[in-house]
């Protein structure tokens, strides 16, 4: 046995010395706070409500080793929380997607059949000549509309780049909105747009916010600080949903609707509120078409037409309790003057050829609503108690200020428009829209001015806009010359953006990727149809309602990051008919996404951190524009957009050159190939490699994002947007946007009186249209939830995923770490019981 003595020597002989005393694992941490250089980074990708974040990017020997939130947004009114830190699990481990084994770094040429997996890696000088030579094959047969371009590049130049190129090749452009249940068709048809959302930090000023149909808890990550805070500060927060999800956890009571009943909840309300008289009738009267009158023979709108010959179709008419007779309804103003419009009764108006019966269309909504709609009735439907209907009723309707957080999901159910229009019945109801802390929130849209043009001017001179707004000059001052709005005239011009190469996309999926043969029996699960959807879009068709995409089929697809055999619903019937008919697939992507697994030729693109761009369109909710900068280089031979852009119009100009093919047809015009670099490039003013001069340029074009020096704008990472600008997109959201202030939406309807871009000028909920009359839709009603795919016992919803957006970021390392990196499900405790299945067992 040792001494004590001997002990305590061979202690010290053993004595560490100041390096190797530090606790294991400290060293790595301390490495990860050292770092060669900081830049400001965003990400170019379609995170929608939750768009867009300034991120401090850290970069140490030429790689980005993380980033974090930058924190440091201003707060010009402190009455309201500001939007610090903004950001999400998703965004702070961006970089992780930047070096995962899907990275894609070299041209890649398909080496056996499609989604094989085999792959050449080539040049870009041998991918780009290929690819140009399968273009110049379809310009040679006068068919551009034969190449298609299925994009989603976010950043101002990317997207320039994209839309630059389809324009001077007069190839087509998809609208995706048509097609991925974002447009929220039952704002467009209640009121003329879709588009309408505040600035996140006005839900401060709500007394009452209803979460009915989302979870923003997982979809609004950086914005739902301001709901947590709006219930601090006295607000009550309704939760209505079929699951109890993160969201209602946070809520002051959580009502549990049945899927696809969202509708007869509503006018449940509605009925309450009506026959209680909670209702606002001055905000009925003046804003809405409640007060306008119905003929009781035909159940359509009296109108001048009605009344005398050569009267107008869109001159309408309310019963002037003052005057106890029919007047005119004003069209380009909201002002009702002297005119007190009846909501209740009968009347009787003479015609050109007799006498009708009239009454206003609140009289035979509250008829209707008495009759179906009653607490009872409803929550036979919807399985909420009437006793829980009328509380929530008279809540809403007692509320100072009322808000609904926007969402996508109602927009996506078959009969969403449905739902969605018995929702803004109940806020149109008690006056809850146009002012602080109230209104309905809808498709949030705020884009960037600056890209309104550019893919089509020639130059960057004022007189190249003018070149391109030219063709539209005298029909906006003949619509003006009629009494339009601005709003409603650009509109109305825009309803002739397929002359500039927009094509819907889901008419384009129906006609070309076989989605007809789904689409088309939909009579077979819809009860509610007297005919089949090809009927109906024949029908659309004859009568100028819609139209239909190129008769020419297509034969060259690029996605330009975008993943349409992912996103498109029935996107199997793409494999089976899509594809057979495509001469050449080309995918565009930072990563090896389902459709590059497909394509004939994958192109390696950089990613958020490495070029600098900022992001094309934002949303209110967040009302800064954001700028990313080039911290790193990209891997291998990735490049921009704009320089693939680019390299491949080179390539164009070139084989067509070779080729003898100097000009083509296509779209009712003449194209050219002999100048398409020239044109490509502004008259030279840019060069392959210039993608951060494209984006300053968009930048520079813009009104409305603060007017920022460049290199100030890259070292800040944002800037505020001043106001809505000049795209007709924005102007949509109808209110001051100012930097000391929140911003609510529609405050021009109710303080300046401007008009809805409806048919009569109102927020419209009857709507005689004979298509929605054949289908008993003419004011909003419930209707059952189709079962297309089969009719089970149990029905699965469609919560959204909180480790990924879309199909980005879904094989990121650390998040699938964090959901553990298979599917899960979340199943009522009742039907698990019933089936005898335990928390975390495998389920098919």
């Amino acid at each position: 046995m040792e001494s004590e003595g001997s002990a305590e020597t061979a202690y010290e002989a053993s004595e560490p010395d100041e390096e190797e005393r530090r606790p294991s694992g400290a060293d790595p941490y301390r490495e990860r706070w050292q770092w060669d250089s900081v830049s400001k980074g965003t990400h170019l990708m379609n995170c929608w409500y939750q768009r867009s974040c300034a991120y401090n990017v850290f970069v140490k020997d030429g790689a980005v080793v993380y980033e974090e939130a930058s924190g440091t947004y201003p707060q010009p009114d402190a009455s309201v929380p500001d939007f610090n830190p903004r950001g999400c699990q998703k965004g702070a481990c961006y970089s992780l997607t930047m070096t995962d084994s899907l990275r894609l770094t070299h041209p890649l040429k398909r080496a056996g059949e499609r989604g094989e997996g085999k792959w050449q890696q080539v040049t870009w000088d041998e991918a780009l000549t290929d690819i140009a030579d399968r273009i110049v094959d379809n310009l040679e047969r006068d068919a551009p509309d034969a190449i298609v371009f299925d994009g989603n590049a976010t950043g101002v130049a990317s997207w320039v780049a994209v839309n630059r190129l389809t324009n001077l090749l007069g190839a087509v452009v998809l609208d995706l909105n048509t097609e991925v249940g974002d447009e929220q068709q039952g704002a467009a048809v209640t009121f003329g747009i879709p588009v309408a959302s505040r600035s996140a930090d006005d839900f401060f000023n709500s007394d009452f916010i209803l979460i009915w149909g989302g979870n923003p808890a997982y979809t609004q990550i950086p914005n739902f600080h301001f709901l947590t805070e709006a219930r601090y500060n006295g607000a009550r927060v309704v939760a209505i949903s079929p699951d109890f999800n993160a969201s209602a956890v946070h809520a002051d009571r959580w009502i549990s609707v049945k899927p696809g009943t969202d509708a007869a909840l509503a006018l449940a309300m509605a009925q309450v509120i009506i026959s209680e008289g909670l209702a606002d009738a001055h905000f009925v009267r003046e804003q809405t078409d409640l007060p306008l009158l119905v003929r009781s023979d035909t159940g359509t709108f009296l109108r001048e037409s009605d009344m005398r010959r050569g009267g107008k179709d869109d001159v309408f008419f309310m019963w002037d309790v003052n005057e106890n007779r029919a007047v005119k309804v004003p069209q380009k103003t909201l002002r009702l003057g002297k005119i007190a419009p009846a909501l209740d009764g009968e009347y009787q108006v003479k015609m050109k050829d007799g006498a009708v019966k009239v009454k206003p269309v609140f009289q035979v909504l509250k008829e209707r609503l008495d009759r179906d709609y009653t607490p009872e009735k409803a929550s036979a439907v919807c399985g909420v108690h009437p006793d829980v209907i009328r509380e929530v009723a008279r809540e809403f309707a007692a509320a100072k200020a009322a808000s609904g957080v926007a969402g996508a999901s109602i927009s996506k159910y078959y009969h969403g428009d449905l739902m969605m229009r018995a929702q803004i019945l109940l806020f149109a109801l008690c006056g809850q829209m146009g002012r602080k802390g109230a209104g309905f929130d809808t498709l949030p849209f705020l884009i960037v001015d600056g890209t309104l043009t550019m893919p089509y001017r020639d130059g960057l001179g004022r007189l190249d806009t003018l070149k391109v707004l030219a063709p539209a000059i005298l029909p906006f001052i003949g619509m003006k010359m009629k009494g339009y709005t601005d709003e409603l005239a650009m509109f109305q011009l825009g309803r002739k953006v397929s002359a500039w190469g927009g094509t819907s996309a889901v008419m384009f999926w129906h006609h070309h990727g076989g989605l007809r043969e789904i689409s088309g029996r939909s009579k077979e699960w819809d009860p509610y149809l007297t005919k089949d959807v090809d009927e109906y879009l024949a029908e659309s068709v004859r009568l100028g309602w819609q139209t239909l995409p190129s008769a020419t089929p297509p034969k060259i697809l690029f996605a330009t990051g975008s993943n349409p055999l992912r996103r498109v619903r029935g996107g199997h019937r793409l494999f089976e008919a899509l594809l057979p008919k495509l001469d050449l697939l080309v995918a565009t992507d930072i990563r090896m996404s389902s459709t590059a697994l497909n394509a004939d030729y994958v192109l390696p693109a950089a990613a958020s951190y490495e070029k600098t761009d900022v992001n094309e369109w934002y949303t209110p909710l967040a009302p800064f524009a954001h700028v990313t900068t080039a911290a790193v280089a990209p891997p291998g031979e990735a490049k921009p957009e704009w320089e693939i852009m680019v390299l491949l119009a080179q390539k164009v100009q070139e084989r067509a050159g070779a080729r003898g093919v100097a000009s083509y047809s296509g779209r009712g015009k003449r194209y050219r190939c002999d100048d398409l670099v020239r044109r490509m490039t502004f008259r030279g003013k840019f060069r392959p490699n210039d993608h951060e001069q494209v984006a300053r340029a968009v930048i520079d074009a813009s009104t409305h994002v603060g007017k920022p020096d460049w290199e100030e704008f890259k070292r800040k990472g944002f800037a505020r947007f001043t106001g809505l600008g000049s795209h007709p997109g924005n102007k949509s959201n109808a209110g001051d946007m100012r930097e000391d202030m929140p911003f609510a939406p529609h405050t021009w309807r109710t303080q300046k009186k401007m008009p809805w871009p409806t048919l009569t000028r109102r927020i419209q909920f009857y709507i005689d249209q004979p298509l929605y009359m054949e289908l008993g839709e003419e004011l909003p009603v419930h209707k059952d939830p189709v079962t297309s795919g089969g009719d089970y016992p149990l029905i699965m919803t469609g919560g959204h995923n909180r480790h990924s957006i879309h199909a980005a970021l879904r094989t990121n390392p650390l998040m699938l770490q964090l959901e553990r990196g298979e599917p899960a499900i979340f199943m009522s405790k009742i039907d698990a019981r019933d089936r005898e299945i335990e928390d975390g067992e495998l389920v098919r």
